[in-house]
């Protein structure tokens, strides 16, 4: 046991038979650090049950309508892509993972907007239609797997369709595939955008 009892204590110092003053006093200095020890099992048992609860509430929320993303949250989505934000837009559908220790998500956005057109007129990193970049290529189909285009775009499979520009944000990649990326596409003719932010 953790705590020792003071009858215990009174064995160790005389047997119980004698009770002078240098015993009673040790045995008032063991109590006191057993109430001690006692008071901070009890706080370090409360803070445990806390963070439990707290961690069952988080997930809770993530999973909840509540702890969804709303369509002003998702303006990001546009700016990530340089896609001008004074347009009216909405959004579709969005899922983000809960968060993970070694850093694996996938988080997608789906967005209607009224016109694609870009925030500074030089952007060059969308590309229509098919990649020459393998590594790229495997990226757009990850992700577009990942973030359901079939439902954003409304029926489209193919993420290097002509109908489709993709710009590709950021990858990460090993000599055989990519292990995480963050792909924008745009469809033309559902003028919806997709965002998928993955990483396994």
């Amino acid at each position: 046991m953790l705590f020792l009892t003071l009858r215990h204590v009174w064995r160790l110092f005389g047997n119980g038979s004698e009770s002078g003053p240098s015993t009673i006093a040790v045995l008032r200095s063991v109590e006191i650090i057993m109430k001690a020890l006692k008071t901070i099992y009890f706080i370090l048992s409360g803070l445990s049950l806390l963070l439990v609860i707290f961690v069952m509430l988080a997930l809770i929320y993530s999973f909840s309508p509540l702890g969804k993303q709303g369509t002003k949250d998702s303006i990001f989505v546009l700016n990530h892509g340089n896609i001008v934000t004074e347009q009216d837009y909405q959004l579709i559908y969005s899922e983000q993972s809960p968060p993970i220790f070694n850093g694996d998500h996938l988080d997608y956005y789906c967005l209607q907007i009224e016109r694609f057109e870009f925030q500074t007129p030089n952007e060059g990193e969308w590309v229509h239609g098919r990649e020459d970049n393998h590594i790229f290529s495997q990226a757009r189909e990850l992700a577009a797997s990942a973030g359901k285009i079939n439902k954003c775009f409304e029926g489209e499979s193919n993420p290097e369709s002509q109908n489709i520009a993709a710009k590709i944000w950021s990858v990460e990649a090993n000599r055989k595939h990519v292990e995480g990326a963050v792909v924008i596409m745009y469809h033309e003719l559902t003028k919806r955008v997709l965002y998928v932010s993955f990483q396994t």
